[in-house]
């Protein structure tokens, strides 16, 4: 009876390991930047503020005017983003100026690659 709690225990912790499961705490700062973003009082609002729910990538692609930048960045408060009426303008102002129809396409954040050790030599 014993023995069987006990494999019970150890099948619920390492489940969710083996299925990849992250440990809270595992992740000690944020992913890389996946976009070089542009500088500006903007900047540092979607860093903190939009891309804990959004890839990047989602952000950067839209293409909006000005107006549809304010809609968007209204409804995502209407939804639960922290941002105050101030904050709202300065990001909506700085996306449409950044990310608006008439921008070229983002550019990726550089990458720096490595190529991977070759395979050791059997004897």
């Amino acid at each position: 009876m014993r023995e069987a709690r006990v494999a019970a225990l150890v099948g619920l912790v390492l489940t969710p390991l083996l299925l990849g499961a992250t440990p809270p705490g595992a992740f000690t700062s944020p992913p890389p930047p996946t976009v070089a973003w542009p500088p500006g009082a903007g900047r540092e609002l979607v860093t903190t503020r939009c891309l804990f729910c959004h890839q990047a990538e989602l952000i950067v692609g839209q293409r909006l005017t000005a107006a549809q930048w304010h809609k968007e960045v209204t409804k995502m408060v209407r939804w639960g983003a922290p941002l105050d009426a101030k904050e709202q303008a300065v990001l909506a102002d700085w996306l449409a100026r950044h990310y608006g129809p008439e921008q070229p396409p983002a550019r990726p954040a550089a990458l720096t690659l490595t190529a991977p050790s070759p395979p050791p030599r059997s004897r």
